[in-house]
């Protein structure tokens, strides 16, 4: 039964009915599928290909690399998709709508590119798309700290100052340090 969220309490029957029906449907012989839901085998491998999705989200791990802008392309991605398969050189492009993101390609050779990988649905094509434009925007934001920790340390104290510096502290150091005492009385009281 839906909740007020719009998803099935995981305790009822309908719950019951939709878990037993994707265990059906991912592991029921195709024709098997076809027959029970009345559709065609093309239609029951497309029902099971859309329950493992819905039963293996795509995780994406992605690295970026921003670099010195050319033209519009401002950086470049390796994906990591769900730990196991890795896909290098998509292109992290700026235009006037945004960053979106260039699939890997290679010449044709007749001054042409094509997609050498590209996701294949526009849903995909939007997760990757947000997943490389926060990577990249992470990316910078680590970037200019990096900078502004450099900037800042370049900005040293000349070795005089550090001199002065060290030599004030070590005074007060020394002037609320007590007296050594030698057995028992103060090096003071000796004399």
């Amino acid at each position: 039964m839906p909740t007020a969220t719009g998803t099935i309490n995981p305790n009822s029957d309908a719950a019951l009915e939709v878990s037993e029906q994707a265990e059906f449907l991912m592991n029921a012989p195709i024709a098997d599928v076809a027959a029970n839901f009345g559709v065609s085998i093309d239609e029951a491998v497309k029902m099971r290909v859309e329950a493992v999705k819905a039963a293996v989200p795509l995780h994406m791990d992605v690295q970026v690399r921003p670099v010195e802008p050319k033209g519009n392309l401002i950086g470049f991605a390796s994906v990591k998709f769900n730990n196991g398969f890795v896909v290098d050189d998509f292109k992290v492009l700026q235009s006037d709508k945004g960053i979106f993101v260039g699939n890997p390609s290679k010449p044709d050779g007749k001054g042409k590119f094509w997609d050498t990988a590209h996701p294949t649905t526009k849903e995909a094509h939007a997760e990757l798309t947000e997943a490389v434009r926060t990577a990249y925007h992470e990316a910078v934001e680590r970037l200019q700290a990096h900078t502004a920790a450099i900037t800042k340390a370049d900005k040293k104290v000349p070795m005089k100052e550090q001199y002065t510096d060290a030599a004030k502290q070590a005074a007060e150091h020394n002037a609320n340090r007590p007296a050594p005492v030698k057995d028992g009385k103060t090096k003071n009281a000796e004399h």
